[in-house]
């Protein structure tokens, strides 16, 4: 990834599922350390940030404020250099030409109680926007184009850097596929719950799972889990929003992704690599697909093909390594 050895400060906001699967969101370090980096992990601790090396945040900075507060109160000669891979839901651009993104009830009330767990995206575009008025990050990394293009809007510089895979996503296991459709997120989102009901009233037998704490859901569980579906549903918070990591988990296993439209879906293609239905239209959209065997297969195998050999998460890794070394900060050093 590298020419030279990085000194990784890396913040991590363990999931509470990880009490008891460890290590089952630690992919990243490890994928750094393989490639002859030095890898220290930590949570929200002001107090481990070392002046020289590297600061890695990556999802969102909300879940480390402990953190961002003591880099921005730093001056530049005793502040790392600080790298954000930010994975969590923005506005969409003008270009777009989408409607605002609405709130539910939960999501606002996190914004009230000024909930260091919301991840709405004005709360997410919100702390973005503090931190570049203290000039934070050195480098800014968003998951999807169209997050690239919202900041940009705003003056805020940043590059994109798709989410990869890794082999804790899943592979083929040859499993039976009995479950019809299967959706895996939040249940506690309104807008997802409106939609499964809708699907189920039209009478698709759609298996909804989705919790932060449940071993079933993650792991070796998920992946068999996902390895019985023959259809991997794709239900966002908000309308046209990106979800990276439904394709790579979906063509991991081998299950066709149906998905609401996405603004900017790059790299990945709509018609070769997943299918694209509006909600409304997504029961028949599933029906043609259980009943076309031949043309469901064709799109999981050029999908799976794409995330396991291309979209991997060392290539995604080694571009970012590469804006850290191209950065003056590394370069000085």
């Amino acid at each position: 990834m590298s020419t030279r050895k990085l000194n990784i400060t890396y913040c991590h906001r363990p999931l509470p599922v990880e009490r008891r699967l460890p290590g089952v969101r630690a992919s990243i370090p490890r994928l750094l350390r393989d490639a002859g980096h030095d890898v220290r992990i930590v949570g929200d601790e002001p107090a481990a940030l070392p002046p020289d090396g590297v600061v890695w945040i990556s999802g969102n900075p909300n879940w480390f404020p402990s953190v961002c507060r003591e880099l921005g109160a730093r001056r530049d000669g005793g502040r790392p250099l600080v790298l954000m891979w930010h994975s969590e839901p923005l506005p969409h651009p003008r270009a777009a030409a989408l409607p605002l993104p609405g709130l539910h009830l939960r999501e606002v009330a996190k914004i009230i109680l000024r909930d260091a767990r919301a991840t709405d995206v004005y709360t997410n575009y919100f702390r973005l926007r503090r931190l570049a008025r203290q000039g934070l990050p050195d480098v800014l990394v968003v998951s999807a184009p169209g997050r690239c293009a919202f900041l940009a809007e705003r003056g805020i510089a940043a590059h994109w850097v798709p989410l990869g895979y890794h082999p804790g996503h899943g592979h083929d296991m040859g499993l039976e596929r009995d479950i019809d459709a299967l959706f895996l997120g939040a249940l506690e989102i309104p807008r997802r719950r409106r939609h499964l009901e809708s699907l189920r009233r039209a009478g698709i037998d759609v298996v909804a799972k989705g919790s932060w704490h449940d071993p079933e859901c993650w792991g070796e569980s998920r992946t068999k889990l996902i390895n019985r579906a023959r259809t991997f549903l794709n239900i966002q918070r908000y309308p046209g929003e990106l979800s990276h990591n439904r394709l790579i988990i979906g063509g991991a296993n081998k299950a066709l992704v149906i998905s609401e439209p996405m603004y900017d879906p790059s790299p990945y293609v709509p018609g070769k690599h997943y299918v694209s239905a509006p909600v409304e239209e997504m029961p028949d959209a599933v029906r043609y697909y259980l009943e076309k065997d031949d043309e469901r297969q064709r799109i999981v195998e050029q999908l799976h093909r794409f995330v396991t050999q291309e979209m991997t998460a060392t290539r995604s890794l080694s571009r970012i390594v590469a804006l850290i070394d191209a950065h003056p900060k590394r370069q000085r050093r």
